[in-house]
């Protein structure tokens, strides 16, 4: 039976596959190889880093999409420093064309939230969607939970000790008790 976890697996190597196979193409000798199946040199570096970023938010489920996308877009800025050092030639368009091809696939990746915003609270601003955010009001929470409320509270707060961690062990800790 195939599973999700199955799919990320594949996607997964498929990612590292395609990956690799990148930056050969990218950095070897495969100078033009795009104009051979009729494409552009930025709409090649386009849609191989669009491709990349859409394996890499099916193969990393967890992780955030935003970290994902700035991960490729340095992923390419990468393969152009590199080929400074290489017989080819590193140009800022063809980063341009990177980051263009991650910022599509990374805008399209929210369009099912924006969706499901719309059937759900399509009423709302989006200043009462973040109000009635769950994380949000959790943060929120623990923040103010985490500040001393009573002036005694705040005043042994600025009396405890600061700085490493065998200051603040002592302290918690004395050699006496």
């Amino acid at each position: 039976m195939l599973t999700p976890n199955h799919v990320v697996t594949i996607a997964k190597t498929v990612l590292f596959l395609g990956a690799a196979t990148a930056v050969t193409l990218m950095l070897g000798p495969f100078q033009h190889l795009e104009e051979v199946i009729g494409l552009s040199d930025k709409t090649a570096h386009a849609i191989a880093f669009g491709a990349l970023t859409s394996l890499s938010f099916l193969s990393f489920p967890r992780m955030r999409r935003t970290d994902l996308a700035i991960a490729a877009v340095m992923l390419g800025a990468s393969i152009e420093i590199a080929q400074l050092f290489t017989h080819r030639s590193a140009s800022f368009g063809d980063l341009a064309a990177d980051a263009i091809g991650v910022g599509v696939v990374f805008l399209a990746s929210h369009i099912e939230a924006v969706r499901r915003d719309a059937r759900e609270r399509g009423k709302m601003t989006f200043a009462e969607m973040a109000a009635q955010d769950q994380r949000r009001r959790r943060r929120r929470r623990d923040a103010a939970a985490a500040k001393p409320t009573t002036i005694s509270a705040m005043a042994t707060e600025r009396s405890a000790p600061r700085g490493g961690f065998a200051a603040r062990a002592s302290a918690h800790f004395p050699r006496g008790a």
